[in-house]
């Protein structure tokens, strides 16, 4: 919400007593540092864990060990192809509606693909664009921004089209879910980093991306490691979630602490921690 001056000005403001306002800014002085101190602890385990995840995911690929082996290929050898989304004035093909779903490079996260904001290209521009067409399986990975961010195309945006996104089609020698956790390793990531261009936004390109070296193994090996992966990941981001709302819940609090103070919902110079945190919804 935007105040105007005016506004601030003509804001009515409880004033208590000057002893009784010291006492207020005394007891949020202490109540908040503890509130903030907690939510310190939550983000720092929250960095451990991110750490955690990705030499966890690098060591049950192989990613550790692979560098100092010939077991890596250019990943243009394991995929039936590798193109790119449309780069040429896409806008000129944008419709408001009753037209095909793209994706941009703002649609798609490590892993995931977010179909909120998703622009529309004309019946013609989806014809004039077919190479960029998207089939389930697919991956798609992000060139310009938070470069090097791959997911996999997932079955409700079959047949849609793609803006600015480097396209990978595994083919039969690759599974499409092992390459996006290869893709968004941090071994990967730096590689991406490697190659790519620009001063204020990272830019990757496909002749970078075919080179990149992947881990040589059998189909069925890959199966496996993406089932232990989705395993062991999936419980380190669960807590990874239940760490950020516990962090959400301590600002709430912390926000309703402040107003209930200020307001005189409790009396500060009688309130305990233990009574404040029971009065005050979280």
């Amino acid at each position: 919400m935007n105040f105007a001056n005016e506004d601030l000005l003509g804001l009515q403001v409880e004033l208590p007593p000057l002893e009784r306002q010291r006492d207020i800014a005394d007891f949020l002085d202490a109540e908040t540092a503890r509130i903030d101190q907690l939510a310190l602890k939550r983000r720092q385990m929250r960095s451990l864990l991110t750490l955690k995840r990705e030499r966890l995911i690098e060591s049950t690929l192989g990613l550790e060990r692979s560098q100092t082996t010939d077991a890596l290929v250019p990943l243009k050898y394991l995929v039936a192809d590798v193109t790119v989304g449309i780069v040429i004035t896409p806008a000129k093909w944008y419709v408001e509606a009753g037209g095909t779903p793209a994706l941009r490079g703002l649609n798609v996260k490590p892993g995931s693909i977010s179909t909120s904001d998703l622009v529309q290209i004309s019946a013609e521009g989806h014809a004039e664009n077919r190479k960029s067409r998207l089939s389930t399986g697919d991956v798609v990975v992000v060139r310009t921004g938070q470069a090097g961010a791959a997911a996999v195309v997932p079955p409700e945006l079959d047949g849609a089209n793609c803006i600015d996104l480097i396209v990978v089609r595994p083919g039969r020698k690759i599974a499409p879910r092992y390459l996006q956790y290869v893709l968004n390793s941090g071994y990967a990531s730096a590689r991406v980093a490697e190659h790519s261009v620009g001063s204020i936004q990272a830019h990757f390109n496909v002749g970078a991306m075919k080179q990149i070296p992947i881990p040589s193994i059998p189909r069925t090996e890959q199966d496996e490691i993406v089932r232990l992966l989705d395993v062991r990941v999936g419980a380190l981001d669960l807590l990874h979630r239940k760490l950020d709302h516990q962090e959400q819940l301590l600002t709430e609090r912390r926000q309703a602490l402040i107003t209930a103070a200020v307001t005189g919902q409790f009396d500060v110079s009688t309130a305990s921690g233990r009574n404040v945190r029971d009065g005050v919804s979280a």
